[in-house]
């Protein structure tokens, strides 16, 4: 679907089962997601990825992180024992409203509405760490790549980004409702994924360097997923 129903699918998912949107556990549609649960989530995954990164002996500088689609700040939230100042940002207002509403940790933590398909709203180099998991993947391929060179753009020299992104579906399976008319009220979740090969050749453009990729279930069993973690080279 292209960016503006995009937005408009969101919005309406934030505002019927928001949190099983960002986060679409078996058993937890239709509100069943208990949110102290959910944020506890969000600590387990950071955890993971805090450790990924020790035994690979990838350093991040602790100033800022970026969290991209933060929803109601599950990552971003969880991503404050590790950094002193992080900033979550969402296309879909609702969230970002709510991720407000819920934030436990003060000035530290900032949420930033922003509905359009790039990051100009953050200067260049602004960020040591970037995370996006569970976000491209709802949005088309071109949508993706104009995202990713943003990424590498407002990290610092040195800054890492972790990000994962589908690869291909392992069944057949319909990824876009674009070619159905849009109805009112319309909260409907896209999955689009595109090529290991892809993904590494723009990091390699835009000014990265990959330190590893690793696959994953995390697009769920009717897709590939990939993640990766690249350096913002000097």
């Amino acid at each position: 679907m292209d960016f503006d129903r995009l937005l408009r699918n969101w919005q309406n998912l934030a505002t019927t089962d928001p949190l099983w949107a960002i986060l679409s556990d078996e058993g937890k549609q239709g509100g069943r997601w208990n949110l102290d649960e959910f944020f506890r989530s969000g600590e387990g995954f950071i955890n993971y990825i805090g450790e990924a990164l020790h035994q690979r002996r990838i350093d991040v500088a602790r100033g800022s992180a970026l969290d991209f689609g933060c929803g109601y700040g599950r990552l971003t939230q969880a991503l404050t024992r590790h950094f002193a100042k992080v900033v979550g940002v969402d296309a879909a207002e609702a969230m970002v409203l709510a991720a407000r509403k819920h934030n436990r940790f003060g000035e530290r933590v900032a949420y930033v509405y922003n509905p359009v398909p790039d990051l100009a709203v953050f200067p260049s180099a602004s960020f040591d760490f970037v995370l996006t998991v569970l976000v491209l993947q709802h949005m088309r391929a071109d949508f993706q790549q104009g995202y990713l060179r943003e990424f590498l753009r407002v990290l610092r020299p040195g800054g890492v980004l972790f990000v994962q992104i589908p690869t291909v579906p392992t069944t057949p399976v319909l990824d876009s409702i674009s070619r159905v008319d849009e109805v009112a009220g319309e909260a409907c979740i896209e999955i689009h994924g595109q090529s290991q090969a892809s993904v590494e050749a723009l990091f390699l453009a835009a000014g990265g360097e990959l330190l590893y990729a690793e696959a994953d279930t995390w697009a769920g069993v009717e897709w590939g997923s990939m993640h990766y973690c690249v350096l913002r080279q000097p």
